[in-house]
This record gives structure tokens, sequence and C-alpha cells, in this order.
């Protein structure tokens, strides 16, 4: 057991120094799809212990279909759809691609300037991953310690009880991760239900429109 505890504290301060890269630290250059999944596959590597890929050609060609990102241009991917997909991928976990389009959606209405929308979705990024490690971090320390000292006397139970300590967090950090995304599911569904209605009504306002004109002629 003392391996894992040491793997999951390595993990940890890694996830504490992780930083994504500010706007003008992404590609300067138009890239091509396999070089847009090495570079953010890459730079998510670390987060990611399972083998499988957080982004591939299939999703990204779906984002685009569904209008979450611009088209590529000559097949190229600019620095801006970079930074979404960076965003994307992180999130994809926790929000639907259909949640995803109407948070999306709000973005002009928040800043025009996609390097703001960038900088706040990273800062908040990565002060919730520093917040939250640092937090798991002091945590498993205590369980550690305890380890260390009941081994002395036990090895098979100081095992067991470190397992069951480390299963708490795990627990607890689920359950915390189930209710935000209650809380966020609901936001996100009312401001989707508002949006749905505004367009029901500027689609309503177009059709009587065009039926007094053609009262008129």
């Amino acid at each position: 057991m003392e391996k894992e505890i040491k793997e999951i504290l390595a993990y940890l301060d890694e996830i504490h120094n992780f930083a994504l890269p500010k706007y003008r630290e992404l590609p300067g250059v138009a890239l091509y799809m396999e070089q847009v999944l090495s570079y953010i596959n890459g730079m998510l590597s670390s987060l990611s212990p399972a083998e499988s890929k957080p982004l591939t050609s299939f999703m990204v060609n779906n984002y685009v279909k569904a209008k979450m990102i611009d088209e590529p241009i000559k097949k190229k991917y600019q620095k801006e759809q970079v930074g979404y997909l960076i965003a994307i991928t992180l999130m994809k976990t926790t929000v639907s691609m259909s949640e995803m389009e109407v948070l999306l959606k709000l973005d002009q209405g928040i800043s025009p300037n996609k390097e703001k929308l960038y900088r706040f979705w990273s800062e908040v990024e990565g002060a919730f991953l520093s917040e939250a490690s640092k937090k798991t971090t002091g945590r498993v320390e205590s369980i550690y310690r305890r380890y260390q000292n009941d081994a002395k006397n036990d090895p098979q139970i100081a095992t067991e009880n470190a397992r069951n300590a480390l299963g708490l967090i795990a627990m607890r950090l689920a359950i915390q991760a189930q209710a935000n995304k209650l809380l966020s599911d609901y936001i996100i569904l009312k401001i989707g239900e508002s949006m749905a209605e505004e367009e029901k009504e500027k689609v309503l306002s177009k059709s009587t429109s065009k039926n007094k004109t053609k009262e008129k002629k």
C-alpha cells in the first residue's frame, strides 16, 4: 500500500503544479489535425493517467459539426480553435455536448475578446485544480503518516486502514463533484430554456411580420 500512497501523492503534486498555457503561449501557427491532437494530448497527459487519449480526431470533427468550434481553414486549426479544444477536452467529463453548446453560445455576450475568455477559463480551471489537490494532499499525507505508524505493529491492518481512508477521500470528492454537477446542470438547463424561448419569439415575430407584409400587398 505504501507504493500506491506515494503514487497518489506524486500525482497530486503534479496536479498542484500543473499550469495551462497562457493564450500567447498557444501555437502561433495554424496546425493540422494530427498536430492539434499531439499538442493537446501531450499537454494534458499528466492529468490523464489512463492510456486513452483525452482528445481524438472523431471528437474534434463532432465539435466542428456541432459548431462548438469554427471549421478549420484549409484543414488547419488556428490559436482560437486550439484554446477552445483545450477547454472542451477538460470540461467534457462533466458537461455534455448539448450543455457545452449552451455555454459556448454565451461567449459572445460575455466578451467578444477570445483571449480574455480563455484567460478567465484557464485561471478558474487552474485555481480549482490547485486548491483541490492541495486539500487532498494534506489528507493523504495524514493517512500516510498513520499507515507508517500502524505498519510497525501490523502491516495488514495498516493497509486496510489506509485503503479505507483513501476510499473515503475518493467518495468525498465524488460526492462533491456530483453535487456541483447537479447545480451546474440545472442552471445550464434554465439558460437553454431561456435561449430557446427567445429564439421561438424571434421566429414568431418574423412570421407575423411576413404575414402583415402580405396583407398590405
